[in-house]
């Protein structure tokens, strides 16, 4: 109970206030989306891509039964303006990074966006990740809505493809 005791009860407590947030607490930044693509917006000059998720590529055509070939990375960002027109955006970051950007999960009225995108249609339950969209996926895949009204190359071979990377 001397001066070393107080002196170590101060660093302890130093430490959890300056260190203790860094882990555990998760980032969570919201305010009015700026759409970059169907999976990728941004807040406050923070870029994020939505978790669970993969959307098609601006660019990147796509084929519906007609014949008719469309920007489907387009119609892709459009959709996710349309979930997120008007609304605040509020996203917590997951603590992952996809394609060099951090992943977060991201809602609009507490509505989830990556699950909305895949309900839509515009955008696929991504295999990788620890959410799990593969059932919404499904439903839209039977429902033929967005992308499954067609013909589409996965956006992720897509991707790489246009690096020129084989499997």
């Amino acid at each position: 109970n001397g001066p070393m005791s107080h002196r170590l009860l101060f660093c302890a407590l130093a430490t959890a206030v300056f260190i203790g947030p860094a882990y555990g607490a998760q980032k969570t930044i919201s305010g009015k989306p700026e759409i970059i693509s169907g999976d990728t917006l941004s807040i406050g000059g923070t870029t994020v891509r939505l978790a669970g998720i993969d959307a098609p590529e601006t660019g990147q055509n796509c084929r519906v039964v007609s014949g008719r070939i469309f920007d489907c990375g387009r119609i892709s960002a459009t959709a996710l303006m349309d979930l997120t027109v008007a609304a605040t955006v509020s996203c917590r970051l997951t603590g992952e990074r996809l394609d060099s950007l951090p992943s977060a999960k991201c809602t609009a009225g507490g509505y989830d966006l990556s699950k909305g995108m895949v309900h839509t249609g515009w955008a696929l339950a991504w295999p990788r990740s620890g959410t799990n969209y593969s059932a919404v996926e499904a439903a839209a895949r039977k429902r033929k809505h967005g992308l499954w009204r067609g013909r589409f190359e996965m956006p992720w071979d897509w991707r790489r493809k246009q690096r020129g990377e084989t499997k």
